[in-house]
């Protein structure tokens, strides 16, 4: 490798040597290429001076035939400027060929003029404007080569000559420049070795303007790094002060300074280590930082190759003490790297965290705890619904995606509410624990169990198809049946309902599922209860059109599509609105749905109390407080122990004070009239509100409904009233229910009047009120139209 020279005399002749060299490399390089061109140029001008004189003459010469243009052409062949001549007739016949020997033209004449360089230059031959023919006259190279080897030694002469006079002058010159520059050096040297003597510093007298400045400028530099140097000292010892503060501040930290090398070999340790662990600092140093480590992991982390890898911050480490007992420390890290960028070890803070985990673990175990609580039943341990109804749908959507089956089952409690208010409530918790005791032991099936509601128990069994599922099924029941609670007084058994769904058999969906599973529930009930029950295709699709309208149903109901509408009941003689009737509608599309398309399924899947409370507060927000309001209350709603206090909420709310109501009961099934029924009907009675007993005449149970409430109206169902214009039968019944009517002190309704002959007929057989199509439809409650002016 090339070595520049090590003094500034020789690098600046070097310098401007380069220099010379391809300012006069140049130089010659251009007078070569103009000679080069002029050269080139005159054998091109030569070349067309001959051919302009020699066809001229040949085209004499034709005339005297070939002989004279051969002896012609051949002697002006023996010039050293051509190499060849073709001479041809207008035919194309050749009159003369010749070509001598010519050597290839030199390489830089084909590299600089490339374009200026034509061998052959040919002319035709004409005599009295007659073309005889053409002569071709080739160029020969030798003359040109000859003339560019003669020039390329005179440059090459040229040239040394120019640039042994370069460097001459170039020696002089820079040793003129450089001479006033060694008393400086010397000066420097002097200075170098903390000679700051004053005469020393001196200039000389007769130094160029230039070496003046720049001694002047050293002078000053000298004296300025004079007055550094003891500026310096007075650094080191404010160094050495914060040294001493800093060491007295590492002597107290609280934290444990530590210093590893590149080996994992500690270095430095702070008091503040014998503190935290009770191993002493100088038996400590020199001994590998792992050896104070205890778990494996945490050893790995301090070998020696691991150490550039250490986290910067947060590492937790757990340290042994003197006493063998375990200490957690949290670890700051600092890697340390030389001028070279090589790791050298590590500078690190160790914080005693041993007393923040203990408290962290606590705080874990009360979130595990929290957790536990909000996915679990409290009574009984098991899982609560929002916490099944996750654990359905993941678990469903790993076994479709496996392809493999997923068994659902839904028990219920035989008889429950007659076990709480038998027994009480204590005993229906044990119940309802020892159901979950006996549900969680068929865990092991690979499923779950939750609590879905009071008395309503659900299992998921994995990878168990209809048949395993169905054995299952009836061995849990038969577990079940075994349960025995024991009583103060004798000894409960226990009943229960199973119904399951296996998907994908039963469906897909988590929605699908629970559907399915209810539905097979539902008819295990209807079937006799205390049995397993699952769905055929065929019995499912009856069952659940059923339960399809029970969601339709329920989304209604929650979505606001379950809306009042109003049918006036009005005075036979006088013809004047009296009260309306809430009628219950449902909102499907753009129509709505009559009640009776509806309101059977709401009754059988337990949706009708939530309904008839909706509808009635619905009623009340919308119509004025003048407005008699009848309104339809299913007797089955009070199966339901809180729906009487619902009831009585909604009855004594601000809407529905200061304004007459009278309650409907319907009922589609028997219904006990129990002394505490009886007595819950005196008491809505004491809040201001009527009873009407609708659709006498019709259903189960009507005249002892009739003797034990006593309503205060009795509706005559429409069936009787449609055809009493011709049906003597229907005549004598409505007779016989306003003669009932009178005996209890109620007032008569009649439904479904269309006309006005039947008013007539009724107002003779003692009907008071009615109401029908012949006074109005139901109209929606948002649309005032309905009010009419007898009650405003």
């Amino acid at each position: 490798m090339f070595a520049p020279p090590r003094t500034l005399h020789m690098r600046i002749m070097l310098a401007i040597a380069l220099l010379q060299l391809v300012v006069v490399g140049l130089f010659s390089f251009y007078l070569f290429v103009q000679q080069i061109g002029n050269e080139i140029t005159n054998r091109q001008v030569l070349g067309h001076k001959m051919i302009n004189i020699s066809a001229p003459a040949v085209s004499q010469m034709m005339s005297g035939g070939p002989g004279a243009v051969r002896t012609y052409l051949e002697n002006m062949l023996g010039d050293r400027s051509l190499a060849g001549i073709t001479a041809k007739d207008s035919s194309g016949n050749a009159l003369f060929h010749q070509l001598k020997e010519s050597p290839p033209l030199h390489p830089v004449a084909r590299w600089l003029s490339p374009d200026k360089l034509q061998p052959r230059i040919s002319a035709e031959l004409r005599l009295d404007n007659q073309t005889l023919g053409l002569i071709t006259l080739e160029l020969s190279n030798e003359p040109l080569n000859d003339k560019i080897k003669a020039l390329l030694g005179q440059l090459s002469y040229l040239f040394m000559l120019l640039l042994g006079v370069d460097l001459i002058a170039i020696q002089l010159l820079v040793r003129s420049v450089m001479a006033p520059l060694t008393p400086l050096a010397a000066m420097a040297r002097e200075v170098s070795q903390g000679n700051w003597d004053q005469s020393i510093l001196a200039m000389e007298a007769n130094a160029s303007e230039e070496v003046r400045n720049l001694s002047e400028a050293f002078i000053e530099s000298a004296k300025t790094m004079k007055r550094q140097i003891r500026e310096l000292e007075a650094t080191r010892t404010q160094l050495a002060e914060q040294e001493l503060k800093l060491r007295t501040l590492i002597n107290n930290m609280r934290e444990v300074l530590l210093e590893v090398d590149k080996d994992g070999i500690v270095t430095f340790l702070n008091p503040a280590w014998e503190t935290l662990t009770g191993h002493a600092i100088e038996n400590s140093l020199g001994l590998p930082f792992s050896e104070f480590l205890i778990q494996p992991k945490h050893k790995a982390f301090c070998e020696p190759r691991n150490l550039p890898n250490l986290p910067p911050f947060d590492l937790e480490l757990e340290v042994r003490n003197q006493f063998g007992n375990s200490i957690w420390v949290r670890m700051h890290t600092a890697l340390q790297f030389n001028d070279e960028v090589e790791f050298t070890g590590i500078v690190a803070t160790l914080e005693d965290i041993t007393d923040s985990l203990r408290l962290q673990e606590q705080q874990h175990q009360h979130e595990q705890e929290l957790y536990r609580l909000t996915i679990t039943d409290p009574l009984t341990g098991v899982y609560n619904r929002r916490h099944f109804d996750e654990l359905l749908e993941n678990m469903l959507h790993m076994s479709i995606h496996k392809n493999q089956p997923l068994t659902l089952m839904i028990v219920d409690v035989d008889g429950f509410k007659f076990i709480n208010d038998t027994y009480g409530h204590p005993v229906g918790d044990e119940v309802l624990k020892a159901i979950a005791r006996t549900l969680r032991s068929n865990e092991h099936h690979g499923g779950v169990v939750a609590r879905l509601a009071g008395d309503e128990f659900a299992l998921l069994l994995q990878n168990s198809d209809k048949e395993g599922s169905c054995e299952t099924g009836h061995n849990i029941h038969e577990d079940l049946s075994h349960i025995v609670i024991d009583l103060p007084v004798g000894k409960l058994t226990i009943r229960t309902t199973i119904g399951f769904a296996v998907a994908p058999f039963h469906g897909k969906t988590p929605q699908d599922m629970v559907r399915a599973a209810d539905v097979a529930l539902y008819h295990a009930k209807n079937s006799g209860r205390n049995r397993v029950d699952t769905l055929s295709k065929e019995r499912g699709e009856a069952i659940m059109e059923i339960f399809s309208q029970g969601f339709e149903v329920q989304n209604a109901i929650s979505a606001g599509m379950i809306q009042p509408f109003m049918q006036p009941i009005v005075d036979l003689k006088s013809r004047k609105t009296v009260a309306y009737e809430v009628l219950t509608r449902m909102k499907r599309g753009d129509t709505f749905v009559v009640a009776d398309d509806f309101i059977p399924i709401a009754e059988d899947l337990g949706l009708i109390r939530e309904m008839d409370l909706f509808v009635i507060g619905y009623a009340l927000e919308k119509v004025p407080k003048n407005v008699h309001l009848f309104v339809n209350i299913s007797l089955s709603s009070f199966f339901a122990p809180e729906f009487a206090q619902q009831l009585r909420d909604l009855l004594n709310s601000p809407p529905a004070k200061n304004r007459s109501i009278t309650l409907e009961l319907t009922e589609r099934e028997t219904v006990e009239m129990s002394d505490e029924f009886i007595r819950l009907f005196e008491e809505i009675r004491a809040d201001s509100c009527n009873v009407a007993l609708d659709d006498f005449g019709v259903g189960y149970s009507t005249y002892s409904y009739l003797r034990n409430l006593r309503p205060e109206f009795v509706k005559i169902d429409g069936s009787f009233v449609l055809k009493i214009k011709e049906n003597q039968e229907d005549v004598k019944i409505v007779q016989q229910i306003c003669e009932l009517a009178k005996i209890i002190g109620a007032r008569t309704i009649a439904e479904h009047i269309e006309d006005e002959e039947t008013i007539r007929l009724l107002i003779a057989m003692g009907v008071d009120y009615g109401q029908g199509y012949y006074f109005s439809k139901p109209v929606n409650v948002s649309a005032q139209a309905w009010l009419t002016a007898d009650l405003v």
